[in-house]
């Protein structure tokens, strides 16, 4: 074999292979791993390790043993693909629908913005439920980082495949609207913007004010919300004082009729 022609096809393939294969243990490895409660992850962390040196996978024992112990908030989103895997498909899916229509179909986008968000919040508390379970507490802050995390692997592709395994290696920043719906940054130039532009600035334009219907729909739907509550511990302090007034005059009309039963038999 000359030195210009490098290694064969075969030995191209089986390295190929070799570091596919390799990869593959590391995945499983991390998903075995990242199912472990963050308490007990670094004796897990090292039994794995040593047990894949054993078998002669050195690759993935690297992998596996340079891994720090996740946090509470980054465990409980890997329980997600264990404990709740059709609702975080469906949150992909609303992902995904959410980019594809975002700029062509603007009802489209609502929709999916909003199953997005259905889909996110139940995926929060599933997260929540989990921590509670495992002796976590699940504070405000620990919902925002779940969500924050969620939002994040949505708009990438590996960190998506990654949450839907189970096997995040890392919290992720929330990104911003662009970033999660894949489109493209708009730069307006001042003082006027040359014509081929205008498009992509009345884009900009739409959705902003798509973004801001939707804020503001939201927020109609939180006061709506809490009227609601207000309107049905209204109904229910009334139906309180009906049963109260209804206890009282039966009780005036049991003592009634005891003063009658008494008065008859002194007449007799």
């Amino acid at each position: 074999m000359s030195a210009e022609h490098g290694p064969p096809a075969s030995l191209k393939n089986a390295r190929r292979r070799t570091y596919s294969e390799a990869m593959s243990a590391a995945a499983r490895a991390l998903e075995r791993l990242y199912a472990v409660a963050p308490r007990d992850f670094t004796r897990a962390r090292n039994a794995l390790a040593a047990e894949l040196r054993k078998s002669r996978d050195a690759d993935a024992a690297r992998e596996i043993a340079r891994l720090r112990r996740p946090s509470a908030p980054l465990w409980a989103v890997n329980q997600l693909s264990r404990h709740a895997r059709p609702a975080l498909e469906r949150f992909l899916d609303a992902v995904d629908r959410l980019r594809r229509t975002q700029l062509s179909d603007p009802r489209g986008a609502m929709e999916a913005m909003r199953a997005e968000r259905v889909q996110l919040e139940a995926l929060v508390e599933r997260a929540e439920h989990a921590l509670a379970e495992a002796g976590y507490s699940a504070s405000a802050d620990a919902r925002r980082r779940i969500s924050d995390t969620l939002l994040g692997a949505a708009a990438d592709r590996h960190h998506a495949e990654a949450l839907t395994h189970g096997r995040l290696t890392e919290e992720l920043h929330a990104p911003g609207f662009d970033a999660l719906t894949g489109a493209t940054m708009l730069r307006v130039v001042q003082g006027g913007a040359p014509r081929h532009d205008e498009p992509a600035a009345a884009n900009a334009r739409g959705e902003r004010r798509r973004e801001a219907a939707v804020a503001r729909q939201r927020e109609r739907d939180a006061k709506a919300s809490e009227q609601d509550a207000k309107i049905r511990a209204r109904e229910a302090r009334i139906r309180e004082r009906e049963a109260r007034a209804q206890e009282r005059l039966a009780d005036v009309e049991r003592r009634l009729k005891d003063a009658r039963r008494g008065n008859g038999r002194r007449a007799r």
